[in-house]
């Protein structure tokens, strides 16, 4: 048999999952940026903040769904839905309340420790096969947030912990949204997100506007920053948001191993590094760059192991 048709055949089955990486890691790259927008709604408490983050894009898709969607959204029969959409707003009050209370860098960070568990999850959950390689992969990533926390040093702070916690509901989160990524509609899927999370968040947004300064909020004081920049922060939030569900979708959808793309999450890592430095001139201690780099190179090796078994499926 010639080579030339074998490489050939690699070369397109290995391509789909290429575009898939990028999908990710372009999806990670809004994480970072919705993180970083976070930072800008300085004044309003961060449980207002993750009420916005959800119902503002439930409020832009109502102009694209039909019946159908409506129907799935409200409905009580998918429980698993409810628990994704109860997960994603315990992981984004989180997350939001770590990026703007504390380091841009570690918030993202830790609340990505939920692809070291998405594996494990989607194992015993799920029945998914875990490759030797990608373990290896979430290995490395699992030593470079060991070498950016330095635990031994600094111990973990409650901000730390609270991103913790972000990232363990994140897991379960994003294998739920694998799941319904196969069998429904992307603008249904986020639309039932966002809707059902919304609902659920609510008492979460009574609260945060109890307490939050309406006074110096409008009057764009020191404590808070001016009103149009929080439109704006709120409003490139939304795109973000958007962004990153759409192109999760995108990149779960036709997948038979969720595992494989979990690693690209932490794009998000090196992202917020250099939107630290970049914005803000934080620069990343050495322990923080190592860690990003073997961050980086643990889904360079996940990625490869999934590539391998595609192209071994193909022949």
């Amino acid at each position: 048999m010639s080579i030339a048709p074998l490489t050939a055949t690699a070369a397109v089955a290995a391509r789909p999952l290429l575009l898939r990486a990028g999908l990710m890691a372009a999806a990670s790259t809004s994480l970072a940026l919705l993180a970083l927008l976070s930072r800008y709604t300085r004044g309003l408490a961060p449980e207002l903040v993750t009420w916005g983050r959800f119902i503002l894009p439930a409020l832009i898709l109502t102009a694209f769904v039909r019946g159908p969607d409506w129907r799935a959204a409200w409905s009580l029969a998918d429980r698993p839905g409810w628990v994704r959409a109860l997960c994603a707003v315990i992981a984004q009050v989180c997350f939001v309340f770590a990026a703007t209370q504390g380091d841009l860098l570690q918030a993202v960070l830790l609340y990505n420790t939920g692809p070291l568990f998405i594996p494990l999850v989607a194992w015993l959950w799920l029945g998914e096969r875990l490759r030797p390689a990608t373990l290896a992969g979430l290995a490395l990533g699992f030593l470079g947030v060991l070498a950016v926390l330095q635990p031994g040093t600094r111990g973990l702070d409650p901000l730390a912990l609270i991103a913790l916690t972000g990232g363990l509901a994140m897991a379960v989160s994003q294998v739920l949204f694998y799941r319904s990524a196969q069998r429904q509609p992307p603008l249904r899927n986020q639309f039932k997100l966002y809707t059902q999370a919304s609902l659920l968040s609510l008492p979460l947004a009574a609260l945060g506007a109890a307490h939050t300064p309406w006074g110096a909020v409008l009057a764009g004081e020191a404590a808070s920053e001016p009103v149009w920049v929080l439109s704006l922060a709120l409003l490139g939030m939304t795109a973000c948001s958007l962004g990153n569900q759409s192109l999760r979708d995108l990149a779960y959808r036709g997948m038979d191993n969720a595992s494989t793309l979990a690693p690209l999450m932490y794009v998000a890592v090196p992202v917020s590094a250099a939107l630290d430095w970049l914005l803000f001139d934080r620069v990343a201690a050495p322990s923080a760059l190592l860690g990003a780099a073997l961050v980086v190179a643990g889904a360079v090796v996940a990625l490869r192991s999934g590539a391998r078994a595609q192209r071994a499926e193909a022949s």
